[in-house]
C-alpha cells in the first residue's frame, strides 16, 4: 500500500434545548482547563482504595467479592438499582449516587452484562467515581464511542476496560477485577497488557523468578480502551514501588507504536530509566481474522505483530517470544541475585503439568439446556465468489490497479472516535 490517510467525521450540530438548573457537584468547576488526562493518578490503587461493586448481588460479583475480601481488598458495598439492604454483610445501595454520598468509594467494579455496561459506566461518571473498571466483553461499539465522548469532557473519572481482567495492586492487596490471586505476589514489576491470559503468564513468570508485582493493569482487548499503554507507562514511571516494567501487546491498532514513541522519549530524558520488557502476540495470525479479542485484528494500514515488536526494540524495549521468559529476563535487567533472596512464594516451586480433572455432573440436579452460542462467520473473498457462482450468479473478477483507492468508515483507536480511512493500492 502506497499510503493511507484518516479523516475524522465531524460532530453533529448540537440542538438548542431549554436550560435546566442541575446539581453543580456533578460537574468539574475550575478556572483551570482540565482533561481526561488529569485522572491518571486514579490508577494508583492500594490498601487505601475503597471499592464499590455495580451489579453487586449477581452470581459473578458475589463470588468475586468473597475472594477479594478474603485477600484483603477494602470493599465498602455495592449497588442494586432501586434496592436497599445488605449482601455478604455489606450495604446495598439503590444507586451509585447514593453509594457515593454514603460510602465514599474510590473505585467501582462493574459486573453487569455487556449490553448494560454503558449505562452503568454513565452512572459512575455522573457520580464522579474516581476509577471505574468494566470487565464485561461484548459491549456494543457505539456504546463505547458514546462513553469515550463523555470521558473526554470531564476530569474526575478514569475508565479501565472494557473487556479486561481489571487492575490489581499486589503490594496493596487491592483487586478490582477477576485476576487469579494465587499467582500474584507483592514485588517490584509493573505489568500492562491487552490480553488477560498473557498477563497471568507474565505474573506467574515474575513470581517464579522471585520478583513479584507492584501494579498490574489490564488494558483490555476491545477496539476502544479506557486506559492504554502510555497511560500505564506514565504511572509506572513515577511509581516508587515499580522498578521494572512489562508491556504485553498484540495485533490490532497502533497502541504499541504509541508506547514505543513514549518509551523512546522517556529513555532520552531519563539518565537512569527503568528496564522495560515486552511481548507482542499474533505473529502467525492470518490477516483480517479476529483472534480472540474484539480488537485483536489489524485493519488495512495498521502494523502487524512483527512491526510492533521492531518498533519497541528500536525504542529500547527487550522483547521475548513468550511471557514465561519475562521473569528471568527482568531479573537479569534489574541485576537481581539468587531467586530465594527477594520474595518467598509458593509459586516459585510450582511446575506446569497436564490437566487431568474430569468434570462430573452433580447427581440429582436436572439438566437445563444452555443458551445457543453464536459467532460471526468470516468468508474469504475467493470462497465468497465460489458460493455466488454455485448459485448461478454472474461474477466478474478484476485485478487491483495502481489507481485503485479504498475508502472505509472505521474507528481511530488512538483518537477514540469514528474516522474515514482512505487507502491507495
Amino acid at each position: 500500500m502506497a499510503g493511507s490517510a484518516r479523516l475524522h467525521l465531524p460532530r453533529a450540530p448540537l440542538l438548542q434545548a431549554p436550560v435546566k438548573r442541575v446539581n453543580a457537584s456533578r460537574f468539574s468547576t475550575s478556572s483551570r482547563r482540565q482533561s481526561y488526562a488529569d485522572t491518571l493518578p486514579n490508577l494508583r490503587i492500594g490498601a487505601h482504595t475503597r471499592v464499590l461493586f455495580q451489579g453487586f448481588t449477581g452470581r459473578q460479583a458475589t463470588a468475586n467479592v468473597q475472594e477479594s475480601l478474603a485477600w484483603g481488598t477494602k470493599i465498602v458495598g455495592g449497588v442494586k438499582p432501586g434496592v436497599e439492604g445488605e449482601h455478604l454483610g455489606l450495604p446495598v445501595f439503590p444507586s451509585v449516587r447514593t453509594a457515593q454520598e454514603k460510602a465514599k468509594p474510590d473505585a467501582s467494579a462493574i459486573y453487569v452484562p455487556g449490553n448494560q455496561t454503558a449505562k452503568a459506566v454513565e452512572e459512575a461518571i455522573a457520580a464522579e467515581i474516581p476509577l471505574v473498571v468494566a470487565v464485561a466483553e461484548h459491549v456494543p461499539l457505539h456504546d463505547l464511542l458514546r462513553i469515550h465522548a463523555m470521558l473526554k469532557t470531564q476530569s474526575k473519572t478514569r475508565l479501565v476496560g472494557a473487556n479486561c481482567p481489571g487492575i490489581i495492586s499486589a503490594t496493596g492487596k487491592c483487586r478490582i477485577g477477576f485476576q487469579p490471586l494465587p499467582c500474584f505476589s507483592p514485588g517490584k514489576v509493573g505489568i500492562v497488557a491487552k490480553s488477560g491470559t498473557l498477563s497471568y503468564e507474565a505474573v506467574a513468570s515474575t513470581t517464579r523468578a522471585g520478583l513479584g508485582q507492584s501494579l498490574c493493569i489490564g488494558m483490555g482487548g476491545d477496539v476502544l480502551a479506557g486506559t492504554n499503554f502510555v497511560d500505564a507507562l506514565r504511572i509506572f514511571e513515577t511509581d516508587p514501588e515499580t522498578e521494572g516494567i512489562v508491556l504485553i501487546g498484540e495485533i490490532g491498532g497502533e497502541a504499541e507504536l504509541d508506547a514505543a514513541r513514549w518509551i523512546e522519549d522517556y529513555r532520552s530524558r531519563n539518565p537512569n530509566p527503568k528496564p522495560i520488557m515486552g511481548v507482542v502476540a499474533g505473529r502467525n495470525a492470518p490477516p483480517g481474522r479476529i483472534m480472540g479479542h474484539a480488537g485483536a485484528w489489524a485493519a488495512p494500514g495498521e502494523p502487524d505483530a512483527v512491526a510492533k515488536s521492531k518498533a519497541l526494540e528500536r525504542a529500547g524495549v527487550v522483547t521475548v517470544s513468550h511471557p514465561e521468559q519475562l521473569g528471568e529476563g527482568m531479573k537479569t535487567l534489574l541485576g537481581v541475585g539468587s531467586r530465594g533472596g527477594i520474595f518467598s512464594s509458593n509459586m516459585a516451586s510450582q511446575k506446569r503439568g497436564l490437566h487431568t480433572m474430569r468434570r462430573v455432573s452433580p447427581v440429582g440436579r436436572p439438566r437445563t439446556p444452555g443458551s445457543m452460542q453464536t459467532r460471526s462467520l468470516y468468508v474469504k473473498q475467493h470462497q465468497a465468489l465460489d458460493m455466488l457462482k454455485e448459485k448461478s450468479i454472474r461474477v466478474r473478477e478484476s485485478q487491483p490497479s495502481e489507481s485503485d483507492i479504498s475508502v472505509s468508515v472505521t474507528v481511530d483507536r488512538t483518537a477514540l472516535s469514528p474516522c474515514i480511512t482512505v487507502l491507495r493500492q
